[in-house]
């Protein structure tokens, strides 16, 4: 149960400290007073949105926070998050001046999906939004679910759907992925197939280029190496030239010792000029132009070009490479199509248990709904409802969703109409409280939360209803903890325990300010909610009677 709830700088509050209390408490005031403040403060407590907007004093930061007693759902969580055990457990939520928040469990920092699962094994809030969410999927089936005794089923086909939820996902990718490739197989195999027909990885560019520039100068080349042949080889000419410039050296070394050198040297180059013109003509000889070689040579550097140009390369190598990238993709099409087999495979099988386990859980789930039924028209009955009928249409359809492989409706009819609508449809404010509060009043004898508090469920009704509903509030309180926040005195009265909102200026500022009432105190605000400003002996008779 809540034990403590301590709010500092938040909205109309400063600061305020309220001990709660086992059973029933009520929470009364006038409109605008600050009742639904303490219930926001406590949604912020459990994980609603922040903003700065909520500090009364904007330079100083928001503290909610709130000591609940220990129960072992929650005790076992704390050890599964590795937080300290306490002998209370104590939430806090601080709010800064920019409006980030920092929550804390046992003074532990904690993510806010940590203080969120917590919070669901202590507390659960009821407001006009029950009324809002009854007709979503959610709502549907963790009511449905909750007064299942055993979850086991329930986990297993949640876990059978995030798997295969998660298959189905790979699947997409792949099958995207396959989409793609596919549209470039076609093109890819004319692409390697045209590139088959040449045998480039055995040219060699540079080399061939080389040979097409000799074979197109073939002429000229020859006219070069004839000039220099005579230059070398005729009369006077280098050969002579260079014969008796070395005889005359050799002469000179006779009277000139010292000249021996530099005789020896005339004499080596006169060598190396020989064999520099030997190997010209030896390598470089003399050829006619090869038309037919020069033919040849000039359509393979047009492949070589035509090659480049359409596969958008430089040279050779990158052509190369650039085959062996169509050759990987190919590869790796074929992976994928193998890939995709196994994850259809997949797929299915994670179809095939998600079908058999929501199967377990249709059958689980049809042995609740006419228990259900007949508990929530017993206590619309009390609730003066007689005339309604609650059902829970639920098929069996085989299509697999997040909560199962069937499709629930839950079907309310009134005036002793056979005729059902469903429940969201359904257009009495007054009497849609009521079903919402036979609901939970069920749901909440399955299961055991600690405290429940209630917003104004009570809202559209009045009289002997408002009695009723009181009374099975009331009777809510034996089991759970139950803070109502109403303007009903009928259900005030009922309460064990009555928290009064007031709002008062204090330094120039409104504060809201929050007490418990005597017995004396009761009446007062009792007679007032029933008969206004002026409360008269009547209204303060009805009041005492009503807490008789």
């Amino acid at each position: 149960m809540l034990q403590k709830l301590t709010i500092s700088n938040y909205a109309l509050i400063s600061k305020t400290v309220i001990d709660f209390k086992k059973e029933f408490t009520v929470i009364t005031g006038e409109t605008g007073a600050g009742k639904s403040i303490i219930f926001g403060a406590i949604e912020l407590l459990i994980g609603s949105r922040s903003s700065n907007k909520i500090l009364k004093d904007p330079n100083t930061k928001c503290v909610v926070e709130g000591i609940f007693s220990l129960n072992e759902p929650v005790l076992k969580q704390l050890v599964k998050m590795d937080l300290d055990i306490e002998e209370d457990l104590i939430i806090r939520r601080e709010i800064r001046k920019n409006g980030s928040s920092r929550s804390f469990i046992n003074d532990s920092p904690v993510k806010l999906d940590q203080l969120k699962f917590i919070s669901q094994y202590i507390i659960e809030i009821n407001g006009q939004h029950l009324i809002n969410k009854m007709g979503s999927l959610n709502f549907k089936y963790e009511f449905l679910d909750s007064f299942l005794v055993k979850k086991n089923t329930l986990v297993s086909y949640k876990n059978a759907y995030l798997n295969y939820s998660k298959s189905l996902e790979r699947q997409k990718i792949i099958v995207k992925k396959v989409d793609v490739l596919n549209e470039k197989k076609d093109f890819l195999k004319f692409q390697l197939d045209e590139l088959s027909n040449y045998d480039f990885q055995n040219w060699d560019e540079e080399a061939i280029q080389n040979d097409y520039k000799i074979a197109a100068n073939q002429d000229e080349i020859n006219d070069i190496l004839e000039k220099i042949n005579n230059i070398y080889s005729s009369n006077s000419g280098l050969r002579d030239l260079f014969g008796d410039l070395n005889s005359q050296a050799i002469d000179l070394k006779i009277h000139l010792q010292d000249f021996t050198s530099i005789s020896d040297r005339i004499e080596s180059i006169k060598i190396e000029l020989e064999d520099v013109f030997h190997e010209i003509n030896q390598n470089f000889s003399n050829l006619s132009a090869d038309k037919k070689n020069l033919h040849e040579l000039d359509q393979q550097l047009r492949q070589i070009n035509f090659l480049l140009k359409k596969f958008n390369v430089t040279d050779l190598k990158s052509l190369i490479l650039k085959r062996d990238i169509f050759n990987k993709e190919l590869s790796e099409l074929s992976e994928m199509d193998l890939e995709l087999k196994e994850v259809n495979n997949l797929v299915e099988s994670n179809k095939k248990l998600c079908l058999e386990t929501g199967n377990e859980l249709f059958k689980l789930r049809s042995q609740k709904t006419s228990i259900i039924e007949k508990k929530i028209n017993k206590v619309l009955k009390t609730l003066s409802m007689g005339h309604a009928n609650f059902k829970i249409e639920l098929l069996e359809n085989n299509s697999i969703s997040e909560h199962g492989t069937d499709q629930i409706n839950l079907l309310i009819s009134v005036n002793n109409n056979p005729k059902f609508a469903p429940l969201h449809q359904f257009s009495s404010g007054g009497e849609l409280s009521r079903i919402a509060l036979a609901m939970k009043y069920i749901s909440s004898s399955f299961n055991k939360i600690s405290t429940l508090i209630f917003d104004e469920i009570d809202s559209g009704i009045s009289g002997k209803v408002a009695s009723e509903v009181g009374s099975l509030l009331q009777e809510i309180s034996t089991s759970s903890q139950v803070i109502n926040i109403t303007h009903l005195p009928q259900v005030a009265a009922i309460a064990k325990h009555h928290l009064n909102v007031n709002k008062k200026e204090i330094a120039g500022e409104m504060e809201s300010n929050i007490t418990y009432l005597s017995k004396d105190d009761r009446i007062q605000v009792l007679a007032k909610m029933l008969g206004g400003d002026k409360t008269g002996e009547a209204a303060l008779n009805n009041a005492l009677e009503l807490l008789n």
